[in-house]
């Protein structure tokens, strides 16, 4: 909506607002006494610095691979990163284990992810979809490495807001300084400087609070995504992002007038049946294996 109906395409200053949202809204919540965020030593500290830039670097090469190929395309090749969740698990110091059904339970997903996005043409350069690949792996290793920091080998022992208290401002200053490299801050000056006379039927002020509201969204989303990583798996977060796409597709289609051909639907029908089956799946060998143990006792 904001990309869109106000024509503010500035996605680098778009995540910086959302990250600064964040820092305003993680202190709101320590100030008033939600939480005491904790005091990191420097290996902590370390490891939330590589984080950040993997973070970054992650957003980075998405918005620029878009500019290479159709956002179908972009959809299906990230539609993969379950996928690539498994082999980096798979590749880890302390590898978890998945049975057949999880991985069956993959296909679907995937598959249906590249049904519901598949567009009239699938327009590319080699570049752009090598650029694709390497943002959908970034992502896969960032899901993974999140769930590290939190629940496995390099846990800090954080709760899920206090990684978000330490990581906003470092995103922040990261993001602001990949708009400054692109040109992105002098162009929106220019942008905010003519917005009015160029978008008849909107002002300045109601930009501003569009970006506030969507600022807060992007608050609570984080809060939720970490919170979500923080007790459940690398693999669940990347399904639900699957989930996440053709739920965004429908959405979209709502809002913006988009008719859904019936290979879309098909693949929405098909990716929230995977992901259902996933969970199913997961749900029954936890009670199994917490059925075995209770027996072993």
């Amino acid at each position: 909506m904001v990309l869109q109906w106000h024509r503010f395409g500035f996605p680098w200053l778009v995540t910086a607002t959302h990250n600064f949202s964040c820092i305003i809204g993680m202190r709101l919540l320590a100030y008033s006494g939600w939480y005491t965020p904790k005091v990191l030593d420097k290996r902590q500290k370390q490891l939330l610095w590589i984080f950040s830039v993997l973070y970054t670097i992650n957003i980075a090469v998405s918005n620029v691979s878009l500019h290479y190929v159709t956002v179908p395309l972009h959809q299906v090749v990230r539609g993969t990163v379950p996928v690539f969740t498994v082999l980096i698990s798979l590749m880890s110091a302390d590898p978890p284990r998945y049975s057949a059904k999880v991985y069956m339970s993959l296909f679907p997903v995937v598959l249906g992810v590249g049904l519901a996005t598949y567009g009239d043409h699938y327009s590319f350069s080699m570049f752009g979809f090598l650029l694709t690949l390497l943002g959908t792996i970034l992502a896969a290793t960032k899901t993974v490495v999140t769930n590290s920091i939190l629940v496995g080998k390099y846990k800090l022992k954080l709760p899920a807001l206090d990684l978000l208290y330490q990581l906003s401002p470092m995103a922040f200053v990261q993001t602001c300084t990949w708009a400054l490299v692109t040109g992105e801050i002098f162009s929106a000056k220019e942008f905010l400087r003519d917005y009015e006379s160029n978008n008849p039927g909107y002002s300045l002020q109601s930009l501003l609070i569009a970006l506030a509201v969507n600022g807060a969204i992007a608050f609570v989303l984080n809060i939720a995504s970490f919170t979500a990583s923080k007790n459940t798996s690398a693999l669940a977060m990347t399904i639900t992002g699957n989930v996440k796409v053709v739920l965004t597709v429908v959405l979209g289609c709502i809002l913006f007038h988009v008719s859904l051909s019936g290979i879309s639907k098909f693949g929405v029908v098909l990716t929230l049946a995977g992901g259902a089956a996933y969970s199913a799946i997961r749900l029954a060998e936890s009670k199994a294996r917490a059925q075995a143990r209770s027996v072993s006792v």
